[in-house]
């Protein structure tokens, strides 16, 4: 039984595994993938499998678009009507116009209430602050309380990922075109981070087998080799490659829990196929 006070609220870019938002009541705003005149919900109307077959299949490359200010309206008259206080946590704002549609929903419901945060991530790293979060409001915890666990953990959250290419990233204005160059000399994959809610560079590797090696190594380099707490695994249809690397992590670390997530369409339009990568939420801040 939930304690009614506090509901969480989201958006499909933070790629919470299939059961585990319902789980946890947490309410999800989807965004929009359109492939030409097609238009779908994300983890809707397309999970993340048969968004990559139609990837692939397709010879029409896909954008996205954010909620509007209405469809997140609707969801903060529905989870809120029995005046529960409402936490909006939601993909960075310089990836998406998500955080600004959730703030103008919020402006029209003044007598609401409902705060509304930039997450400056995306997708599990994203995603495993809002579980944390939705964790303190079924235990009781208060709004004060919540919001104090979600911005120590969005300080403290980390992510690094693989890509095939950088294609995607350069052709949706999710990377700047110089750091396209990393991705098509001599087979060299990127490792790319999040900072200050954009995509930036991490490193580069020759081939996947050393990028699994390689984000593995960079955990205990950034967080310390006694890090402890909380991982997802992230992937974009290579399922195999991502139990690999769960393997591969927990043999080096001591995570209380790990996750395997696949990305939904909203953020495989932009990484493209054959993703890989790793979040960490880490139990206390490391230096």
């Amino acid at each position: 039984m939930f304690v009614i006070g506090v509901k969480i609220v989201t958006d499909s870019t933070a790629d919470l595994p299939q059961g585990l938002a319902d789980e946890l009541d947490i309410a999800v705003v989807p965004l929009n993938v359109h492939f030409g005149e097609e238009e779908y919900l994300d983890w809707i109307d397309l999970d993340s499998d048969s968004f990559f077959e139609k990837l692939q299949a397709s010879e029409v490359m896909p954008r996205t678009s954010q909620p509007s200010p209405a469809d997140f309206e609707a969801v903060y008259k529905r989870v809120g009507e029995d005046g529960d206080t409402i936490i909006s946590l939601h993909i960075s704002a310089e990836l998406s116009g998500t955080y600004q549609s959730a703030t103008i929903a919020k402006s029209m419901l003044e007598d609401m209430d409902i705060e509304v945060i930039d997450s400056k991530l995306t997708s599990m790293a994203l995603g495993i602050v809002v579980v944390e979060a939705a964790r303190a409001a079924r235990d009781g915890k208060s709004k004060e309380e919540i919001l104090s666990v979600i911005y120590e953990q969005l300080g403290k959250v980390k992510v690094y990922f693989g890509v095939d290419t950088l294609e995607y990233l350069q052709k949706n204005g999710r990377i700047g075109k110089a750091a396209a160059l990393l991705g098509g000399l001599l087979s060299l994959k990127p490792i790319l981070t999040l900072v200050d809610g954009m995509v930036v560079p991490k490193d580069k590797v020759r081939g996947r087998v050393k990028l699994q090696a390689r984000v593995v190594d960079l955990v205990g380099e950034e967080l310390g080799a006694d890090v402890t707490g909380k991982a997802v695994i992230l992937h974009g249809n290579v399922l195999e490659e991502a139990l690999k690397l769960k393997d591969k992590i927990e043999a080096k670390y001591n995570f209380s829990e790990i996750i395997i997530s696949s990305i939904g369409a909203v953020i495989g339009t932009h990484t493209g196929p054959g993703v890989l990568g790793v979040a960490v939420l880490p139990d206390k801040k490391q230096v």
